[in-house]
């Protein structure tokens, strides 16, 4: 098979790290070795079997090292993106000469994603990573970071021989054992080469094509480093400067974020009134913060929020929409939903029969004033206009009103979809429950205007573009009854899917209080802590025909305050909602409830 671009034979012709040499030739090594114990247990062949010192391996080691024992303060580091137990990217902040490499690896693709940062304190610039080649890049530190990956343990490139091999380089190293040097970092070099090369299940996976015209494809945006998409939130060597920890949200409130991105856009006067007005106070939630980055810094317009009812996906669309300051519109989905819905719909004509055109002026009335018989049809006086002129305009405009006429008594016409209308001027579409439509392919009906510059036909034979401006949130859940999978070719076209999040109960008292004015924090910490642990029961006890969430919290606030009783409010606002069985909702009342209202009384 081929070298993969980090083994081709001009990298076995470098230099070896400082003083490695110097070892060599003091222990009367070579840069190969024939010897059975020096090659890697993945080292299958049976005839000429040798092990390999490589320069860019070597030196990769040689660094990771350095790093763990962090001797400089620009020593680097390295660390995971760990999401539900699971590792998404190896992170890592490479030194390499006066620049550092910051990057990321994604072990389920295979493909790195990273820039050049210049290690300067104002913050340097940044270029692209370039490629393995002559000229370019030694692939050392690409290698660092597969090196990494294999001794962090739990992870599924995690390798016993490696890492023990490298342990024991380091344990050498410091202890100046010179003969066991050439041996471990000659298996350290054999094992990586045989695991990147093998093409066996055992493989680290690597996508030979992310890297063009001498560059790597993938690097990060503004955005990227500073939303914190990429970063670490496990650090196991060093500290990171540029990735950073993970970050949160800034707390910041519709007001505030409406003076920090005023002016983006700019929403027609006709359109005002489709603009939100949520409480000012409102603290926006990281989607929402996250979104508004994407879409001042970058093209990106596409988006989709997943998550149960009451997380908040619908409100927070239409903060996006007040913040930016453009019109809301919503499209909300079925199981019925087909391709002529998602662009128009048929509206029955109320009430247009008995509509009559008005009465023509006679050819007497023609003859003695031709402006004042024209004025009859057009409402416009044209002073000095002749008898024929006037005739003909009169067939014209009589023929024109008879047809908009006739138009308007049919019993439906077609009316466009709220996608449509969105799509035409800059504005926030959210198109809710998108899953719930039972044939997934119905959505690809829509590619043509998610695509950038791409035309959809209307019903009508209209051409149209989607306005550059026009942010799509999809906002939907993937776990009710009811719900299919999407499309891959919808689900390709989304800059990002986030997964909202519960409220916490802080987010719960601020929302409810700013809601609905009430503001007893008492009553609100045991109505929040109520609804909290039955959502937790619901999912515990797998019961899927009930929901408890924000909205039933909501509704529960704005019952008590009208009836005055917090048990019956809880029985039709809550309990009605968290499980259709009355035994079942009598177990929630005496288990959730009536132990609170006892201590009140």
């Amino acid at each position: 098979m081929p070298e993969i671009c980090f083994y081709e034979p001009w990298t076995y012709q470098l230099a070896l790290p400082e003083k490695f040499e110097q070892i060599l030739e003091e222990t009367k090594k070579k840069r190969i070795s024939y010897e059975a114990d020096h090659c890697s247990q993945y080292n299958t062949r049976t005839q000429g079997k040798s092990a390999k010192l490589h320069p860019p391996t070597l030196s990769a080691v040689l660094k990771l090292i350095a790093m763990q024992e962090q001797k400089e303060p620009e020593a680097g580091a390295a660390g995971i993106q760990n999401v539900e137990n699971s590792i998404r990217y190896f992170c890592m902040e490479y030194p390499l000469d006066e620049e550092v490499c910051v990057m990321t690896y994604n072990f389920r693709n295979g493909r790195f994603c990273g820039i050049r940062k210049k290690k300067d304190p104002d913050g340097g610039d940044t270029t692209k990573m370039p490629g393995v080649l002559k000229g370019g890049s030694t692939g050392e530190e690409y290698l660092a970071m597969l090196a990494f990956a294999s001794i962090v343990s739990k992870s599924r490139y995690y390798d016993d021989e490696f890492h023990a091999c490298y342990e024991e380089l380091k344990r050498a190293l410091k202890k100046g054992l010179v003969q066991l040097v050439p041996k471990m970092s000659l298996l350290c070099c054999d094992n990586l080469y045989q695991r990147v090369t093998a093409g066996t299940k055992d493989t680290i996976p690597f996508d030979c094509n992310q890297f063009f015209n001498g560059k790597l494809k993938d690097s990060f945006l503004p955005f990227d480093l500073n939303s914190g998409i990429y970063a670490p939130n496990a650090c196991i060597i060093g500290s990171f400067k540029v990735l950073g920890a993970q970050k949160g949200k800034n707390n910041a409130t519709i007001a505030e974020l409406k003076v920090a991105y005023k002016g983006c856009f700019t929403c027609p006067s006709v359109e005002a009134e489709r603009i939100p007005m949520l409480p000012e106070n409102y603290i926006a939630s990281q989607e929402v913060e996250e979104i508004l980055e994407m879409v001042t810094h970058t093209p990106a317009r596409l988006f989709m929020m997943t998550g149960e009812a009451g997380t908040g996906k619908t409100t927070d669309a239409r903060m996006l929409a007040q913040i930016l300051g453009l019109p809301y519109y919503v499209f909300t989905c079925g199981p019925g939903t087909d391709e002529l819905e998602l662009l128009a719909s048929t509206v029955p004509n109320m009430g247009t029969k008995k509509r009559m055109l008005p009465q023509l002026p006679d050819f007497q009335d023609l003859q003695m004033d031709p402006a004042s018989a024209l004025y009859v049809l057009s409402g416009i006086y044209e002073d000095g206009i002749s008898e024929g002129e006037a005739f003909h305009k009169l067939l014209s405009l009589a023929f024109e009103k008879g047809y908009e006429s006739a138009r308007k008594e049919k019993d439906f016409f077609l009316k466009e979809s709220e996608i449509i209308k969105a799509c035409r001027r800059p504005s926030v579409l959210e198109i809710q429950e998108p899953s719930m439509i039972e044939k997934p392919g119905t959505l690809t009906r829509l590619n043509s205007l998610f695509d950038d510059g791409a035309v959809t036909d209307l019903i009508n034979g209209e051409k149209i573009r989607r306005d550059p401006n026009t942010i799509i949130i999809m906002t939907t859940n993937l776990d009710y009854v009811g719900c299919g999978n999407f499309n891959q070719s919808v689900l390709s076209r989304m800059s990002l899917i986030q997964p909202k999040q519960e409220l916490t109960e802080e987010e719960m008292k601020q929302r409810i209080t700013a809601r609905t004015g009430y503001a007893d924090e008492n009553v609100l910490r045991f109505m929040i802590s109520v609804v909290k642990k039955i959502h937790a029961y619901l999912k515990e006890e797998d019961l899927q025909d009930g929901v408890c969430g924000y909205r039933e919290l909501e509704n529960w606030v704005l019952t008590f305050r009208a009836i005055k009783d917090i048990r019956r409010a809880a029985q039709i606002a809550v309990l009605s909602k968290a499980a259709m069985d009355p035994e079942e909702q009598e177990h929630l009342m005496k288990t959730y409830i009536e132990p609170y209202y006892s201590k009140q009384e």
